[in-house]
């Protein structure tokens, strides 16, 4: 196993903290793992999947979103467009990297997943294979209920909010309005396959949203449930459990 950290160039001009898991060999895929909401690529989930697929000779790569982890950039630059665009930055690199010959995945989370599925929606992106595990479906109401720290009169008045986990964030209110105009059960088109992996106890992005988003477009999507497990999958068993499911989905 090779382990590389680079910067990638975003679209948007800033450069994008990146670490490359890879085989000894040209991998036979590419996974684009995306973390979740005050997250980073140095997330336990995504290292341990990485260790998973490489044993069946995939590479994977994984990136910081604006204010997250090791990002040059601050909070203010954390728009939706942003987010996708890094993705893009991403894939472009691969396809360079490669010359378009390799198949890209994607494994995302909570927020991740959020952006992902936007992404499908404004871009028409077609991916090899597509796993998302706890989705934000609602992340305007997840922010407004479940992340805030403060009253959210407090955070509209002021005009910005504290949050995250390893590095703080001034996450302006224009992100939160941003996350008002696109739900995603509105905006809602897709013609790919998509695995959700989810814990029947999240406390975070409610299984129920989920299920909403799958009975638009049942024919399209596959629900692995984990009994009991909350958002973070953190019980004995559970994160095991769901990597397992991911990497049969993505050798299948």
């Amino acid at each position: 196993m090779k382990i590389q950290e680079f910067k990638t160039k975003s679209l948007k001009g800033y450069n994008i903290s990146t670490k490359f898991y890879l085989p000894e060999s040209k991998p036979k895929e590419i996974i684009i793992a995306i973390h979740g909401f005050g997250g980073d690529k140095e997330s336990s989930t995504i290292n341990l999947l990485a260790e998973k697929m490489l044993e069946e000779g995939f590479g994977l790569i994984c990136f910081d979103f604006p204010g997250h982890g090791e990002s040059e950039v601050e909070a203010d630059k954390l728009t939706i467009d942003n987010c996708i665009n890094d993705i893009i930055s991403i894939e472009d690199y691969i396809k360079v990297k490669y010359d378009n010959e390799i198949k890209i995945d994607i494994f995302a989370t909570s927020f991740g997943a959020y952006i992902t599925l936007l992404k499908l929606f404004k871009y028409k992106t077609k991916y090899n294979k597509i796993i998302l595990r706890a989705p934000a479906i609602k992340m305007d109401e997840i922010l407004k209920n479940t992340l805030l720290r403060e009253p959210f009169d407090k955070f509209k008045e002021r005009g910005f909010t504290k949050l995250g986990f390893e590095r703080s964030m001034n996450i302006p209110f224009s992100f939160y309005e941003e996350l008002k105009q696109n739900q995603i059960l509105k905006l809602y088109k897709n013609n790919q396959k998509i695995l959700i992996i989810q814990g029947t106890e999240d406390d975070v992005a409610p299984i129920n949203d989920t299920k909403e988003l799958i009975n638009l477009d049942k024919s399209n999507f596959e629900l692995f449930e984990i009994e009991g497990a909350d958002h973070r999958m953190k019980k004995y068993g559970e994160l095991e459990k769901a990597l397992n499911k991911a990497k049969e989905y993505f050798i299948s």
